[in-house]
C-alpha cells in the first residue's frame, strides 16, 4: 500500500466540519482548515512516520470521553442511562480519517463484508434494510409460510471490543496488513479521561474497545461482527445487520417449526451464544425482541422461544432502526409515534415563533421543513402507501389512515409557522405557509425513494429485488417494493443506474466530489 500523499492530507483538513467539539489538545478544526497549506508538509511527514514505520505520538492516544445522558430513560442512576462519547486529538483524528476511508475502499473492491451489512456499503441505509426485511414477511405469507425474527441486542458493542479479536477478523477478511497494523498500535496504550457534568476524573488506561464517535469506529466494528452474518447457513435462514444491529430470520410452515431455527442459530457451533462469548459481546437477554410475523388472519400459536440462558416470549411490537414494526405489519404504533413526535415539533417551533420575541415566520417555516418533516416523515415508504387511483374515476386507494394522521401534524406545523388560528381551514394554512397538503407530501417522498430505489446498480442486495417487484402483479401480500414500483409505474431496466462511488484516499490524484463519479471504485464493483 502506498504512503499517504499529501493531497490526502489537505483534502482531509479542508473537509473537517470547522466547529465540532474539541479533543485533549485544544486545537479547532477551523484552525486546521484556515492554515492547511501550511500544515499539510509537516503532517505529511508525520503520518508518513506513523503509517509506514509504525512510529506513534503517545499524548495523540491520550482523549476525553465526555458522559452524556440518554434522553428519556426512567432514572439516571445506572450506568445504562449515559452514553460515552470519545474526543480525540484533532490531528490524530485527520490521520484516523484518512485510513478509514482506505479501509472502506479496500472492504468495497475486494468484497470483504456480507451484502446484507448494509452500514457496510456506500450507497446503502437504514431504508435498505427495512426494505429487505418486510419484502421477506411478505414474500413467505404468499407462499404459506410464516416468518419469526430476533431482534439481538448486544451490551456494549464498541466498549466492549477486543483488539486482538478484531486484529484477527480483520486479518480473516484479507485486509491488508499496514491497516491492521496501524488499527492494533492505535487501539494499544490509550488513555482516557472522563468527564461527567463537572466532574473530571483521573486518567484510566484503556485496553479494550473502539471510541465511540472515533472516524474508523463503525468501519472497523463491521468486520468485527460481520461474523454474524455468516451464521446462517440454510435455505431458510438468513440475517440482516445495520452496524449493530442485527437480527436474525428464520422462515417456516409453523412458528414452532421458525423457534426451532432460531435456537438453532444461536446455539450451533460458531452461533450466535458462541460469536458473543468469543468476541467480549454479551448479549442483553432481557432486551431481545422475538416477533412472529404473520397475517392478522392467521390464527397459528406462537410459542416461546427456548434459549439456554431465558425463555424469549414473543412480542406485538418492536423498534429497528427508529421504526416500530408490528406483528400483523400494521402501523398504528408507527403512526403514533409519527403523530407524537410531529406535533412535539410544532409546539417546540409554536413557541419559538412568538409574535412579540421569537423568530420570524420565515424562520419557523425553514425549521419545520429543514427538521421537523424529515423526522416525521422518516421511512414513511415503509408505513405509508400513498393514496392513488388505479384508474380513472375509481376509489382511492392508499394509507387512509397514516395520512389523515399527517394532516394532523401538518395542520400543527402550519398555524406554528403562520401564526393561524386553531379553526382555520386546512388548505387556507397550506396556501399561506407555502407548504404541499399531507396527501401531495406523503407521495411526493415516496415518488423519491421510488425513484432512487429504481436507479440502484446491479450489484445492490435490493437490486433484483426491486425490478421483480416492478414486473410481477402481485395481488396478495404486496411489499412496499411493490407498492412503489407499481404505483409510479416505474420500469427500472429502463432507468440509468447510479453506483456508488468509493475514491481510493492513497492516490494523489484523487479528487473527491460527493455524489459525483471519479477516480475510484464504483459502490458495488
Amino acid at each position: 500500500m502506498d504512503r499517504i500523499p499529501r493531497a490526502a492530507v489537505l483534502r482531509q483538513l479542508q473537509k473537517l466540519k470547522p466547529y465540532k467539539a474539541l479533543g485533549p489538545d485544544g486545537i479547532p478544526n477551523i484552525i486546521l482548515m484556515k492554515c492547511a497549506n501550511l500544515l499539510v508538509d509537516r503532517l505529511y511527514y508525520i503520518y508518513a512516520a506513523i503509517h509506514n514505520k509504525r512510529m506513534y505520538y503517545t499524548p495523540w492516544k491520550v482523549f476525553n470521553t465526555i458522559v452524556l445522558h440518554k434522553p428519556g430513560k426512567p432514572s439516571y442512576e445506572v450506568p445504562k442511562a449515559y452514553r460515552p462519547i470519545a474526543l480525540i486529538n484533532t490531528l490524530w483524528k485527520v490521520l484516523i480519517a484518512i485510513l478509514a476511508k482506505q479501509l472502506t475502499f479496500v472492504a468495497e473492491k475486494y468484497q470483504l463484508l456480507p451484502s446484507h451489512h448494509f452500514s457496510g456499503h456506500p450507497g446503502c441505509t437504514t431504508t435498505d434494510a427495512m426494505h429487505l426485511l418486510t419484502h421477506k414477511i411478505k414474500s413467505a405469507w404468499r407462499q404459506g409460510q410464516v416468518m419469526a425474527v430476533l431482534f439481538l441486542d448486544i451490551e456494549g458493542a464498541f466498549p466492549n471490543v477486543v483488539p486482538s479479536k478484531l486484529a484477527h477478523n480483520l486479518k480473516k477478511r484479507r485486509v491488508p496488513k499496514k491497516l491492521i497494523n496501524f488499527t492494533t498500535d492505535m487501539l494499544e496504550g490509550c488513555v482516557t479521561t472522563l468527564k461527567f457534568n463537572d466532574y473530571t476524573l483521573v486518567p484510566i488506561p484503556i485496553d479494550n474497545g473502539i471510541g465511540q464517535g472515533d472516524p474508523m469506529s463503525i468501519a472497523l466494528y463491521q468486520f468485527y461482527n460481520t461474523d454474524l452474518l455468516d451464521i446462517p447457513n440454510i435455505k431458510h435462514e438468513s440475517a440482516i445487520a445495520y452496524v449493530d444491529d442485527a437480527l436474525l430470520i428464520a422462515t417456516a410452515d409453523t412458528f414452532e417449526a421458525a423457534h426451532q431455527t432460531l435456537a438453532s442459530m444461536m446455539t450451533r457451533q460458531n452461533g450466535v451464544i458462541e460469536w458473543s462469548t468469543s468476541h467480549n459481546s454479551p448479549l442483553e437477554y432481557s432486551k431481545l425482541a422475538l416477533i412472529d410475523f404473520a397475517h392478522q388472519n392467521n390464527r397459528k400459536p406462537c410459542p416461546q422461544l427456548h434459549l439456554p440462558h431465558e425463555l424469549i416470549t414473543p412480542v406485538a411490537s418492536a423498534k429497528y432502526l427508529g421504526v416500530i414494526f408490528n406483528q400483523h405489519l400494521k402501523w398504528k404504533e408507527q403512526l403514533a409515534l409519527v403523530t407524537e413526535k410531529g406535533l412535539k415539533w410544532a409546539a417546540q417551533i409554536r413557541r419559538a415563533a412568538h409574535p412579540s420575541w421569537g423568530i420570524m415566520p420565515k424562520y419557523a417555516k425553514r425549521l419545520y421543513i429543514s427538521i421537523a418533516l424529515p423526522k416525521v416523515l422518516y421511512m414513511i415508504d415503509i408505513w405509508c402507501m400513498p393514496i392513488h387511483s388505479e384508474t380513472a374515476g375509481c376509489r382511492a386507494k392508499g394509507s387512509v389512515a397514516a395520512v389523515k394522521q399527517l394532516t394532523t401534524v401538518q395542520r400543527a406545523g402550519t398555524i406554528a409557522v403562520t401564526g393561524g388560528l386553531c379553526t382555520s381551514p386546512m388548505d387556507t394554512l397550506d396556501a399561506c405557509a407555502y407548504t404541499f397538503p399531507a396527501v401531495q407530501l406523503a407521495e411526493k417522498w415516496c415518488l423519491k425513494v421510488a425513484v432512487w430505489l429504481a436507479t440502484l446498480p446491479l450489484q445492490h442486495p435490493l437490486y433484483k429485488l426491486v425490478n421483480a417487484s416492478a414486473n410481477c402483479m402481485v395481488i396478495r401480500h404486496k411489499s412496499p417494493l411493490h407498492n412503489l414500483m407499481q404505483i409510479f409505474k416505474l420500469k427500472p431496466k429502463t432507468i440509468t443506474k447510479i453506483a456508488a462511488v468509493v475514491h481510493n484516499p492513497m492516490e494523489a490524484n484523487c479528487h473527491e466530489c460527493s455524489g459525483h463519479v471519479g477516480t475510484g471504485v464504483a459502490g458495488w464493483s
